[in-house]
C-alpha cells in the first residue's frame, strides 16, 4: 500500500514539460507563473467560472455571459488613431438584429474579414450604447449548413497573462486532470467528511477545475479551504505540544517588593488594561515553561510599559531582557523612552543597531556577554554572530509582523529557551490571530490612558493645503504644538514632499511665524534626542519629519498631526501617526493632505474618517490589503494560502481548529490509516519550518 501512495504522490512532482498539451515554450509561460509541477498545474485554481450558453440567435444573447452566436458581416472599419487604442471594427447582422465586435490592435484582421462573410463568434457580451457589441471575441468563418453548438458549458476561469490565455490554460489541465487526481490521497476519515458535508478530497480538485455550475464550485472550494486551514492548525497546535512537552524556561519570581520597585518607576498609574497584562505576564514568567504571548493595543494604550516590567522583572532575577525592533528609528525611540523611565537607577541599557558608532558598538557587544547590560535594545543588529548573551531570559519583540520568522528565532536562541513577549500596535484581526498565534496566548490592552481625547481626522486635497497651514499658525499662537509627517528625508525629483523641501518652503512662506524644526532618521541619535527635548520643552512649534515619530513619543501638548502625502502611508502606519496626538486635554486634530489616484488610496482614507479604532482600522486594513501584505506572511515560515482567503473564512477556520485539535487528541503520531496522506502532506507543507512554527 505504500508503495502505491508513494508512486500516486510522485506522479504530482512531474515536471511540465513532460505532462500532455505542453510543449518548451508553454513550459517556459506556465514557469512564470509559478506552474513547474503537475501539482502546481492542478493547485492553479481558477479565480472566477462563466456561463458560457449554447449557440443562439443575436436577439437572445443575454449581457454578462459568454455568448456563442452568427451573422453576417454587413459593415467594417478600422481606426488607427485619435483617443483611445488603435481597433478593427465589424458589425454581424442577422435579420435586423445587429452585434458589434472590436478588436483592438486588430489591424490584421482588414485581410482577414470582409462584408459578405458568415462569422460565428464566441465572447462575453456587453451593451455598448445599448447595442450589444463583444470586445476582441473568438471567431471562425462558417456557412450556413455548419451545425450550431447546441451544449451550454459552466467554464472555470484562471489567471492568465498576455502570453497565455485561461482557455489555453483550461486546456491544459483538462487533458492532465485524469493523472492529476490520481496523486490525490484523502486525508480525514469518512465519518468527519460526513459530519462537515465535505466532498472527497480528489473529488474535490477534480469538481473545482471542472464545475457542472456554480453550486459545485463552491463546494469544491470549500473542501481545499478547508484542507488548507487544517493543516495549519494542525502544524501549529503539533508544534505547541511539543513546545509545552519538552522545553522548560528559567522561573522568575516577583513579590509585593519588586512589584512596588517596578511600579515606582512609572510616572503614572497603570490602567485596568495594562494591569491585567502584567498579571497574566507574572504568572508565565513564574510558570516554568517559556512564555508565548501576544500583546496587542491600539497606538498609545502603553505596551511599551508593561514590556519593561516584564524586563525588569528578568533583571530582578539575575537575567538580561533583549527588545528587537524592525527599524533603526524603532529601535531607537525604544532606547530612549527606557532610558528615561530608569533614569538613576542601577539598570544598564545598551542600543545595538547598525548606525551604533563600530568602537561603542564593539564595547557594548562584550557589555552583553559579560552581563554588564541588562537589557539590550536593538534590530537585527542584535542577532549578529558576534553577539552573545550572558544569561539571556526574557526577550521582546515589537511590531512582530515586520519581522522574519527566522530572524526572531535567531534572537530566541540566544538564550536556553527565554521567555517571548510579542508587541503589535496594530491590533491584529480574528482570523490571522487564529492562523498565526494559534499557539501563542494573547493579552489585549483595550483602553487608552485616562484623559485621551478623541481625535478629529479630516482629509484635505493639495489645493486646499493653506487651510492646514493656517491651522498649525492658529495653534501656536494657543500655545499647542503640531507634527508634520511627510513620506520621504530627501526629495526624489517628483513632488518635494521631503522634510528637507519641506521645511524650506513652510519657513519661507505659510509658517514663517512659527518655530520649526526637521526630526528624521537620518539624524544622530544625540541630535534627534535633542531636537525631541525641546520640543517636549516647547521650544519648538511644529516638527517636519518621516515617521520617526510613529511610535514612542508622547508630548500631551502636540495637538495637531498633518501628513502631507498621506496617500503614499499604509492605513495602519496612518492610524500609527494620529496615535501621536490627543495625549492631552486638549481637542486633537489630524489632518491628511492627500491625492488620492487609486481606489486603494481612496479606501485607506475613508477608512481614517470613518473610524479611529484601532481594532476596526485592522479589520477594514485587512480587507484592503489581504493577509500577505498586512502580516508579511512571506516572512512568516509557515505555508502560503493557494485558496483560503482568510478576510472571510473564520467559520470555516473556528471549524478546522476544533476538528485539528480533536485529530491531535485520538492520533497524535498520525499513525491512523485514515491520516496516510495527511502525515505526507504536513511534512510537505512544514517540513524544516515545523521547529520555526514554535518560534510564532
Amino acid at each position: 500500500m505504500q508503495d502505491g501512495i508513494a508512486t500516486a504522490v510522485e506522479s504530482l512532482a512531474l515536471e511540465i514539460e513532460n505532462l500532455h498539451e505542453i510543449g518548451p515554450a508553454r513550459a517556459k509561460v506556465l514557469r512564470s507563473l509559478g506552474v513547474a509541477t503537475l501539482g502546481d498545474l492542478i493547485e492553479y485554481f481558477p479565480r472566477d467560472y462563466q456561463y458560457e450558453s449554447e449557440e443562439k440567435p443575436l436577439e437572445r444573447l443575454r449581457e454578462g455571459e459568454i455568448g456563442i452566436a452568427r451573422g453576417d458581416v454587413t459593415a467594417v472599419n478600422y481606426i488607427s488613431g485619435g483617443r483611445g487604442k488603435p481597433r478593427f471594427e465589424a458589425t454581424l447582422s442577422e435579420g435586423t438584429n445587429r452585434l458589434a465586435l472590436v478588436f483592438f490592435h486588430g489591424a490584421y484582421l482588414r485581410r482577414q474579414i470582409h462584408p459578405g462573410l458568415v462569422l460565428r463568434v464566441r465572447g462575453m457580451v456587453q451593451h455598448f450604447h445599448g447595442i450589444p457589441q463583444m470586445v476582441n471575441p473568438k471567431w471562425e468563418v462558417v456557412d450556413a449548413q455548419t451545425k450550431a453548438i447546441e451544449d451550454s458549458r459552466f467554464r472555470a476561469v484562471y489567471p492568465a497573462s498576455s502570453k497565455i490565455s485561461s482557455e489555453t490554460i483550461e486546456r491544459i489541465v483538462a487533458a492532465n486532470l485524469d493523472q492529476a487526481v490520481t496523486g490525490i490521497g484523502e486525508w480525514f476519515s469518512a465519518d468527519l467528511l460526513r459530519r462537515r458535508k465535505l466532498m472527497g478530497r480528489a473529488e474535490a480538485y477534480r469538481t473545482i477545475h471542472q464545475p457542472a455550475d456554480r453550486t459545485q464550485a463552491i463546494a469544491a472550494r470549500r473542501r481545499l479551504v478547508y484542507d488548507e486551514l487544517m493543516v495549519m492548525q494542525l502544524g501549529l497546535a503539533a508544534s505547541h505540544r511539543l513546545n509545552m512537552a519538552k522545553i522548560s524556561a528559567p522561573i522568575l519570581r516577583t513579590d509585593k517588593t519588586l512589584d512596588r520597585r517596578i511600579r515606582a518607576r512609572f510616572p503614572f498609574e497603570l490602567t485596568a488594561g495594562q494591569q491585567n497584562a502584567v498579571w497574566q505576564i507574572i504568572t508565565d514568567l513564574r510558570s516554568g515553561r517559556p512564555m508565548k504571548r501576544l500583546l496587542q493595543g491600539d497606538v498609545g494604550s502603553g505596551k511599551t510599559v508593561v514590556a519593561l516590567y516584564a524586563m525588569l522583572v528578568a533583571v530582578a532575577n539575575k537575567m538580561q531582557a533583549a527588545l528587537l525592533a524592525p527599524t533603526e528609528v524603532l529601535a531607537e525611540q525604544h532606547f530612549l523612552t527606557m532610558r528615561t523611565l530608569l533614569a538613576g537607577s542601577s539598570v544598564k541599557i545598551d542600543l545595538v543597531t547598525s548606525r551604533t558608532r563600530r568602537q561603542n558598538r564593539g564595547a557594548a557587544e562584550g557589555r552583553i556577554a559579560g552581563g554588564e547590560t541588562h537589557l539590550a535594545i536593538g534590530t537585527q543588529a542584535l542577532l549578529q554572530e558576534g553577539i552573545e548573551f550572558a544569561n539571556l531570559g526574557v526577550v521582546i519583540v515589537d511590531e512582530q509582523h515586520r519581522l522574519g520568522v527566522r530572524q526572531r528565532a535567531a534572537l530566541s536562541n540566544k538564550g536556553v529557551s527565554p521567555h517571548y513577549l510579542v508587541m503589535t500596535a496594530t491590533p491584529i484581526p480574528r482570523t490571522l490571530a487564529l492562523s498565526y498565534f494559534a499557539d501563542f496566548d494573547v493579552s489585549a490592552i483595550e483602553e487608552l490612558p485616562p484623559g485621551r481625547k478623541p481625535i478629529r481626522t479630516r482629509c484635505l486635497r493639495p489645493g486646499q493645503a493653506a487651510e492646514a497651514w493656517q491651522f498649525v499658525c492658529q495653534q501656536a499662537r494657543a500655545g499647542r504644538q503640531s507634527y508634520i509627517v511627510v513620506p520621504q528625508i530627501e526629495d526624489d525629483g517628483e513632488d518635494g514632499k521631503s522634510v528637507i523641501s519641506r521645511m524650506r518652503s513652510l519657513a519661507a512662506g505659510p509658517l514663517k511665524e512659527i518655530r520649526l524644526a526637521a526630526l528624521h532618521g537620518q539624524m544622530s541619535t544625540e541630535d534627534k534626542e535633542r531636537t525631541m527635548n525641546e520640543f517636549r520643552e516647547g521650544k519648538i512649534d511644529a516638527l517636519v519629519a518621516t515617521t520617526v515619530i510613529e511610535v514612542g513619543i508622547d508630548v500631551p501638548n502636540a495637538t495637531v498631526m498633518v501628513v502631507d502625502g498621506a496617500e503614499r502611508f499604509g492605513l495602519s502606519q496612518l492610524h500609527q501617526l494620529r496615535g501621536r496626538v490627543g495625549r492631552g486635554p486638549w481637542p486633537s486634530d489630524c489632518i491628511l493632505i492627500a491625492d488620492a489616484a487609486t481606489a486603494g488610496a481612496e479606501a485607506r482614507l475613508s477608512a481614517m474618517l470613518t473610524t479611529t479604532s484601532g481594532f476596526e482600522i485592522a479589520e477594514m486594513d485587512l480587507r484592503l490589503r489581504g493577509p500577505g501584505e498586512f502580516f508579511g506572511t512571506r516572512q512568516h515560515g509557515l505555508p502560503e494560502f493557494k485558496i483560503a482567503d482568510l478576510t472571510s473564512e473564520l467559520d470555516l477556520l473556528l471549524t478546522a481548529k476544533e476538528d485539528a485539535q480533536a485529530i491531535l487528541t485520538a492520533d497524535p503520531k498520525f499513525q491512523n490509516s485514515d491520516h496516510v496522506h495527511l502525515r505526507r502532506a504536513l511534512i510537505s507543507k512544514f517540513g524544516e519550518t515545523l521547529d520555526l512554527v514554535r518560534i510564532g
